[in-house]
């Protein structure tokens, strides 16, 4: 079983790397930055790790939905958006554990999913909102997670 401390001391390293993969591609910093020419900012989100009954929590306050998740997104206003500072992401622990367990891989990739997901959507990505923009995220999940595609959540939902 992973602890929570591996968990948040991974989730750190894990969203440096991908808000660098993220900045890679300018197509994705357009969504966020409008910098008028100037140098882009670097990238910058809050991340936390918590259990099943904060999940809960939030999820009700923000979404309406008494049950967990395993990853919210919280964007920023355009404002700070601009400046970098694109929102928070929050995981659920030990959905993040059990998902990894039910798709039988390393809950490190699951992390990886989660993230990338939790990305997207703080650069304004909205599979829910229609078809079209779930195919688009799709794209993106799967060009952002590569071979791990596979595990990428919006596949898992089709």
């Amino acid at each position: 079983m992973v602890s929570t401390q591996e968990l948040e001391t991974a989730a750190v390293k894990r969203l440096s790397y991908w808000l660098k993969q993220f900045k890679k591609y300018p197509e994705l910093s357009k969504r966020v930055l409008h910098t008028g020419g100037k140098k882009a900012p670097a990238f910058e989100v809050d991340l936390s790790i918590c259990s099943a009954p904060k999940m809960v929590k939030i999820n009700t306050a923000f979404r309406k939905k008494k049950t967990t998740t395993d990853v919210l997104s919280f964007p920023a206003d355009q404002f700070f958006q601009e400046k970098g500072l694109l929102g928070d992401l929050v995981i659920c622990g030990p959905v993040l554990v059990k998902q990894a367990r039910d798709m039988d891989h390393d809950w490190k990739i699951e992390l990886d999913v989660l993230i990338v997901h939790g990305l997207l959507h703080l650069f304004h990505f909205d599979h829910e909102k229609s078809k079209k923009d779930a195919a688009t995220m799709l794209k993106w999940e799967q060009k952002l997670l590569g071979a791990r595609r596979a595990a990428g959540l919006i596949h898992r939902a089709r």
